[in-house]
């Protein structure tokens, strides 16, 4: 996938994942697919995906338009 902005361990990353990351069974499906795609790298990371939704709602977006999508989970984070 992505690479981390943050230097951390591989154990507290996936503790901070597992804690704070709030995906539907239908995101994380489509991210776990994407990740077996030899381009997997283009996908954005979880909790990129997650920080994109706040965003979007902090400035109350009502429209949003991607341009250049790969899979389409970063399109479902910001919808």
């Amino acid at each position: 996938m992505s690479l981390r902005t943050l230097s951390m361990t591989d154990e507290i990353h996936r503790y901070l994942v597992d804690q704070t990351l709030r995906e539907p069974p239908l995101w994380r499906e489509l991210r776990e697919r994407t990740a077996e795609l030899p381009e997997s790298r283009m996908q954005i990371s979880p909790e990129q995906g997650q920080f994109m939704r706040l965003l979007v709602e902090m400035v109350g977006a009502r429209r949003a338009l991607e341009i250049g999508t790969f899979t389409g989970y970063s399109a479902l984070c910001i919808a």
